[in-house]
């Protein structure tokens, strides 16, 4: 293994000379060709981009024996260029707008004349980049905090076409929720990752949102949605947030934004209302409270030399959950639930950020940038709004607070141009935080979860078998990453090569891993309409700890064949392995102390990662380009995938549990205590047997095959491709036609290999008669499988590549149709039309009842999901626009599709046995009467949605100047300007009694009004 590892570390450093010279991509680039009057080009032309955006001042280079030449390395900002050659009049170019990743062509034509004459010229900034192949959304701070939403950048998902929220529940009027900046996925990709100074800043093992980004450190955002280079380790959109670094003169800005209950207007109508929202709860689906402070400061601590900007923010987010209360009875006296009208359940978030970044000019040529960002977060009361398993939604008293603190981003990058072709990058980050998982009020110890498949809600308490989110525990996070660019760039080329190791540890074992009360006492009940039916035991106290190390190597190059054609050659090649140590984990309530030995390679994959491209200037005068990208993403790898701690062990065992066992008049009938041997497997009492009878032992219960976790590109992966036009249709304004196609590969399947199909017997239910299910309901669901009786609870699963079963697909295909313009004295438009569709294909496994089997029913209408397109389609924009006396408009609209509609039916034993011939296996008896159930899909995925919505937010604000550069900005909001009440949960747990099946758990918030200011110097 030692020898392994040397073995590596020399072939990378090999790797990295054998490409020297080599060079970086950095943020921005200036490039173009520089001719005579004659048209020939002009070699040995000294180029200077000059900017206060740079500590530095300017950069320079010399075309090529072309004419071509490129700059590098630049932020965003306004330049000028400057053109000299001895003979020749130099040219200055003025105003050059440089967004952020974006390649300006800047061409020149020089005359002959003194050295000292300059012609000074300015023209409008390109809108064109004819060389990168990427396709990108730019924008800048200053247009974001200009949009509804104070700057926030949540607001990016609304603004983005065909940007799809991870969570539609994250989707509130206001972008109230500050967890949902990169929460969302586009063309089909994974979802999207933070990117600050060059490297993904995304925590593994983590639910994204725990670090919340302060929008007033950031100069620029740039979403990256296909065409990612090799420098880069994922394929989801990339939200590369361009930090402001200060600058020679002192600036500041102040901003708050502020509403309540009595700023929202009433949005539950008649229609929520006969959906189950009564009337009391109307008014309930709203804000409670929100407010969001944040101020920055930059400036010099020495002119040209080193340079400061820090911030501070503090923000709470408080909305109601429609139609969600707090339990009424409590514990141990009552295991029901009664909903207290007078306490609505309502989140709770709360983020406190402290940033400073320091840039210093060290020598002429080093410069240092040192960035940090300091947190104390609370998402205080865990997924309120998000359906769980088995669809049910959370009662307050069962959602945990997850606090973040310490949670802190800190970065070090280190630049040294050594000549004015090759650019040296070092950048080292670290991303930590340390999730502590609190009990609510009225939930100690004892107080046991209780789901109601029945009622659709899950009360009491919140836990599970597993440390870091789902129990009450404390569970730190490290990942610490080290990055080196070598950069080599001449006119026509732009070459960068790179080493990158990423270094993670989950977990702390020794610390945090022997909390006995982790789940409570480690039981957890389920009901149906408030009559037990089935009871959980954990496997707790249960914490893991893992190590990661990936290393990663690529190179990639910008190559101008001639002044039409540019391509984007990328390799990328990762080595990423995971480990854990020897574990022991103390005894707990049902299971004795577990020992498990040190694990290595869990998984341990290789992947060698082609990213390719071209852009075509097609009329060769940089305003319109056709683009085409293709390239290979593996997944990142976040967390091992077989742990011994979590594969050696069943965390869990089901038991059917029937509280009308013993007769009446018996003080243990009715009394919702299970009445049996907990820890003796068999049936007993009032309990079945052990759904897993391998239940607390340390034998295996999942294996992986060695596919499943080693191997050279065989991981799960993506594969991205792209073509589009992009043209400039005049002065200010560009249309962009892109089509995208994202297709996966590397699935795993799971294969209890104890079993073969012989052991298992084949059902149908008949689905409930309802107008609002497919077909009016009453048809027949068949594809359903229960095992042979004396073999339930025999588990031996095998984790292996599915190719080995069949064939699984998952295929994107979408375009998007999008404008850009700026027009009139400062007005903006941008957005367009998104269209698309995700085909998914699980029918190998149909005819397979021991491979998935959670997956049912397994018939093609089933597991082959073809979402219409309209699922698909969405309309976005949005709209800037100054008028007199300092007021300043803005909207952003969106038309998008209705979250999708599901319904989970708990069918019964009694209604199953009628095609099986026989009880369910989990019953404890072939012979008596048993209440266990199984939950049905009753509408195949994709076939139902709600109806779509618009949501308009709009923008009024009047500035006041005061002394010098100083102005104070009134902000007034509206969001939701037409009141629309689109639901974005419900509950999709149906049932023929009692039925809360779509009964509204969250709705698209009220008409808002909120109040703003803004002071910037």
């Amino acid at each position: 293994m030692r020898t392994q590892r040397i073995v590596s570390v020399v072939a990378a450093w090999l790797f990295l000379l054998l490409l020297l010279p080599a060079a970086a991509s950095a943020q921005s680039s200036i490039t173009g060709t520089v001719r005579d009057t004659s048209g020939g080009v002009l070699p040995g032309v000294t180029v200077e981009a000059s900017s206060p955006a740079l500590i530095e001042g300017s950069k320079a280079t010399v075309t090529d024996n072309q004419g071509l030449y490129q700059i590098v390395d630049l932020r965003p900002g306004t330049y000028a260029v400057t053109f000299t050659l001895p003979s020749f009049k130099t040219v200055k170019r003025e105003g050059v707008d440089l967004p952020a990743q974006f390649a300006a062509t800047v061409n020149a034509e020089l005359s002959v004349g003194a050295l000292e004459e300059t012609v000074t010229v300015s023209g409008e900034a390109p809108l064109v980049d004819v060389r990168s192949t990427r396709a990108q959304t730019q924008i800048t701070g200053q247009t974001l905090a200009a949009l509804p939403g104070n700057g926030r950048l949540s607001t990016l998902s609304t603004i983005l076409p065909g940007a799809v929220l991870t969570a539609e529940t994250d989707r509130a009027s206001g972008s109230l929720s500050d967890r949902a900046q990169t929460r969302f996925a586009v063309h089909g990709a994974p979802e999207s990752q933070p990117v600050v100074d060059g490297m993904n800043m995304m925590l593994s093992a983590s639910n994204t949102g725990v670090f919340v980004y302060n929008q007033v450190n950031f100069q620029e955002v740039v979403a990256e949605t296909s065409g990612v280079g090799a420098d880069r380790d994922s394929g989801g959109a990339q939200v590369n947030m361009i930090a402001k670094d200060g600058g020679n003169t002192f600036s500041g800005t102040l901003n708050g934004a502020f509403t309540g209950s009595g700023l929202q207007n009433d949005n539950v109508g008649s229609d929520l209302i006969a959906r189950g929202l009564s009337a009391s709860t109307a008014g309930q689906a709203a804000i409670k409270k929100f407010a969001d402070v944040a101020g920055g400061l930059g400036g010099p601590i020495q002119r040209n030399k080193l340079w400061f900007f820090g911030s501070l923010r503090k923000g709470v987010t408080q909305q109601y959950a429609a139609g969600i209360y707090w339990n009424q009875l409590h514990q141990p006296a009552s295991y029901l639930y009664q909903p207290d009208l007078s306490r609505p359940g309502h989140s709770n978030d709360f983020y406190r950020d402290y940033s400073m970044r320091l840039t210093w000019q060290a020598t002429e040529k080093q410069k240092l940038v040192l960035a940090t960002s300091v947190q104390h977060n609370c998402n205080c009361v865990y997924a309120l709004f998000i359906p769980q398993g088995s669809n049910v939604l959370i009662i307050p008293e069962a959602a945990t607070q997850h606090s973040y603190e310490p949670d802190y981003v800190s970065s070090f990058t280190w630049t040294y141009p050594a000549t004015n072709k090759m650019l040296i990058t070092a950048t080292a980050g670290i991303a930590w935080v340390t999730q502590i998982d609190y009990r609510g009020p009225d939930v100690n110890e004892q107080s046991i979860q209780i789901t109601d498949n029945g009622l659709g809600i899950k009360y009491g308490a919140a836990y599970g078998a597993t440390a870091g989110g789902s129990s009450y525990s404390t569970q730190p996070r490290r990942s610490f990453q080290q990055q080196l660019a070598l950069s080599y760039v001449t006119g026509s080329h732009n070459f960068k090569s790179g080493l990158s190791l990423r270094e993670v540890r989950n977990g702390n074992i020794a610390k945090f891993g022997h909390d006995l009360y982790m789940a409570n006492t480690a039981i957890a009940y389920t009901f149906n309409n408030q009559r037990p039916t089935q009871l959980t035991l954990y496997a707790t106290p249960q914490h893991f700890e893992d190590h990661i190390l990936d290393t990663a190597l690529y190179a990639q190059d910008q190559w101008t064949l001639n002044p039409k054609l540019t391509v984007n050659l990328g390799l990328r090649y990762n080595d990423a392995n995971a480990s854990s140590p020897d574990t022991t984990l103390p005894a707990g309530f049902f299971v004795p102390q577990r020992f498990f030995p040190a694990a290595s390679e869990i998984p341990h994959w290789r992947n060698l990662d082609p990213r390719l491209g071209a852009a075509y200037d097609i009329f060769g005068n940089n305003k319109t380009a056709l683009k085409f990208s293709l390239g290979r993403y593996a997944d990142r790898v976040v967390a091992d995938s077989a742990n011994p701690v979590n594969n050696l062990v069943t965390l869990t065992t089901n038991r059917s549990w029937n509280d009308s066992t013993f007769p009446a008049g018996d003080p243990r009938t009715g009394n919702y205590v299970p009445d049996c041997g907990l820890v003796n497997p068999v049936a007993n009492g009032e309990c079945g047997g052990w759904s897993d009878l391998n239940f607390g032992k340390s034998i295996t219960t999942t294996r992986n095959a060695a596919d499943s976790l080693t191997g050279f590109n065989t991981q799960s992966s993506n594969w991205q491709g792209s073509v589009s036009v992009q043209h400039e249709l005049r002065g200010g304004t560009s249309l962009n036609v892109g089509y995208f196609r994202t297709w996966y590969n590397g699935f795993l399947s799971t294969d209890n290999q104890a079993l073969t199909a012989a052991n298992f017997d084949s059902y149908c239910i008949t689905a409930p008669v309802d107008s609002r299910l497919p077909g009016g309901g009453g048809n027949q669901l068949c594809g359903l499988y229960d095992v042979t009786p004396t073999l339930f609870g025999q588990v031996n699963n095998l984790v292996t590549q599915t190719e080995r079963y069949g064939k699984r697909t998952q295929v994107y295909n979408g375009v998007d149709v999008t404008l850009n313009a700026r027009f009139g004295q400062g007005g903006q438009f941008s957005g367009g039309l998104s269209t698309s569709r995700t085909v998914t294909d699980n029918c190998y496994q149909n005819n397979l009842p021991t491979v998935n089997t959670s997956n049912t029913p397994r018939t093609d209408v089933f597991c082959h999901v073809s979402p219409p397109m309209s699922a698909g389609t969405q309309v976005k924009f949005l709209v800037l626009y100054p008028l007199p006396w300092d007021i300043q408009t803005s909207a952003i609209f969106q038309n998008v599709p209705g979250v999708q509609m599901s319904a989970t039916y708990a069918a019964t034993n009694a209604q199953i046995r009628t095609s099986l011939g026989r009880n369910l296996a989990a019953c404890p008896s072939q012979t008596t009467t048993c209440t266990s159930t199984v939950s049905i899909p009753l509408i195949p995925t994709g076939a139902m949605y709600e109806p779509r919505y618009t949501q308009v937010d709009f923008r009024l604000s009047r500035a006041v100047r005061l002394t010098g550069t100083a102005r104070l900005r009134g902000n007034f909001e509206v969001f939701n300007l037409f009141n629309e009440s689109a639901v974005l949960g419900e509950n999709f747990t149906y049932s023929v009694t009692n039925n809360k099946w779509l009964t509204p758990a969250q709705i698209l918030g009220g008409r808002m009004f909120r109040l703003g200011f803004q002071f910037d110097f």
